[in-house]
C-alpha cells in the first residue's frame, strides 16, 4: 500500500496486468529485498507472518517489496490477507472516512440507486429483521440503510479499526438501532450471526479476504443462518474474466483480491439475484444481490 487513499489518485483502470508489471526500480527493489532476506531470514519470516503495511527503514522496506512479490507468485493469499488487516487497523483504516466518505455521496447515491432500489423490493418481499455491515467504517452507509429499509429491529456495524469504532460509538448521530463493534468480520459472523439478516459489504471489504475465508463464511450464512440476504459491492479487476476463472487474483497497488463474485456466491449456497458493474474514478465496482436457496 503506497497511500492512504490510493485510488482515488490513480488515472488507469486497477487490472491485474497492471500489478503483475515490474519496471526496472521496482524489479531492483525486489532483488535486493530477495539479497537481504537471504542475509536476515529471521526478520524475513517476521515481516512474512506479521507483514508491515507501512515499513519504515529501508530494510524492511526492500523485504516487503520482495515478499510481496514472492507471494503473488508462490499464491500466498494467507499473506495478503495479513498485510491487508496490518493496514485497516492501523492509521490506514483510522484516516479512511476523513478521505473517503464523499463516496457515500459520490458513488453509492450517485451510482447505484439502482443497485439500491432492488435491494429495498429484496428487502421488502425477503423481510429480513437485522441488518450487518462487514467494514462498516465511519457508518454512514449502515445509518442510511436503517432509516431507509423498514422493519429493521437491530443493526450492527462490524469494524477491524478500533479508533474509528471509538469515534462511532460516541457520535450521538446515528439511530437507536445501530451498535458498533471492533472484531474480525468473520470470526464475529460464525460466533454471532442471526438468521434474517441482510449482510453488507460496500466500497471495497470482501476484497481483503482470501477466498478460503469467504467460502467459510458464506457457507455458514446458507447453512446455518437462512433465510438471508447478501448485498456486496466491492472493486474487481477490469481485466478479470469470470468466463475463464473462479480464482480471486491480486490487483490493483494494493494488492487486494479481485474475487468471481458469481461463483463466490453461487458455490456457496446463495442465487445471485441481481449483479451490475459501475465505473467509477479508476475502478470497478460490482454490486451483487444474493439470497440463500
Amino acid at each position: 500500500m503506497t497511500s492512504l487513499n490510493p485510488r482515488i489518485q490513480m488515472s488507469t483502470m486497477l487490472s491485474i496486468e497492471n500489478a503483475q508489471k515490474r519496471n526496472w526500480k521496482q524489479s531492483a527493489k525486489e532483488f535486493a529485498g530477495q539479497a537481504i532476506a537471504t542475509l536476515s531470514p529471521q526478520r524475513a519470516e517476521q515481516l512474512f507472518e506479521a507483514p508491515a503495511s507501512q515499513p519504515s527503514g529501508l530494510q524492511d522496506k526492500l523485504i516487503m517489496a520482495y515478499l510481496k512479490r514472492r507471494a503473488m507468485r508462490k499464491k500466498q493469499d494467507d499473506f495478503f490477507e495479513r498485510l491487508h488487516i496490518d493496514f485497516w487497523q492501523g492509521d490506514g483504516g483510522a484516516v479512511f472516512s476523513k478521505n473517503c466518505d464523499h463516496r457515500f455521496e459520490d458513488l453509492f447515491l450517485a451510482k447505484q440507486k439502482e443497485d439500491f432500489d432492488i435491494l429495498r423490493d429484496t428487502w421488502n418481499s425477503h423481510q429480513p429483521q437485522h441488518i450487518v455491515e462487514f467494514g462498516c467504517n465511519s457508518g454512514i452507509l449502515l445509518q442510511y440503510m436503517t432509516t431507509e429499509l423498514h422493519g429493521c429491529q437491530t443493526a450492527t456495524g462490524i469494524e477491524i479499526n478500533a479508533q474509528q469504532v471509538r469515534k462511532n460509538q460516541e457520535s450521538s448521530a446515528f439511530d437507536s438501532r445501530i451498535k458498533f463493534l471492533n472484531a474480525d468480520g468473520g470470526e464475529w459472523l460464525l460466533e454471532n450471526g442471526k438468521a434474517n439478516s441482510l449482510f453488507v459489504s460496500n466500497g471495497g471489504v470482501l476484497e481483503y479476504f482470501r477466498r478460503e475465508r469467504l467460502d467459510e463464511m458464506l457457507t455458514h450464512i446458507s447453512s446455518n443462518l437462512g433465510p438471508a440476504v447478501f448485498f456486496a459491492v466491492e472493486p474487481v479487476a477490469n481485466d478479470h474474466d469470470w468466463s475463464k476463472t473462479t480464482d480471486c487474483i491480486p490487483f490493483g497497488e494494493e494488492l487486494s483480491f479481485s474475487h468471481n463474485y458469481t461463483d463466490l456466491f453461487e458455490s456457496n449456497g446463495f442465487q445471485v439475484i441481481h449483479q451490475r458493474p459501475v465505473e467509477f474514478e479508476s475502478w470497478k465496482m460490482m454490486a451483487t444481490i444474493a439470497v440463500t436457496r
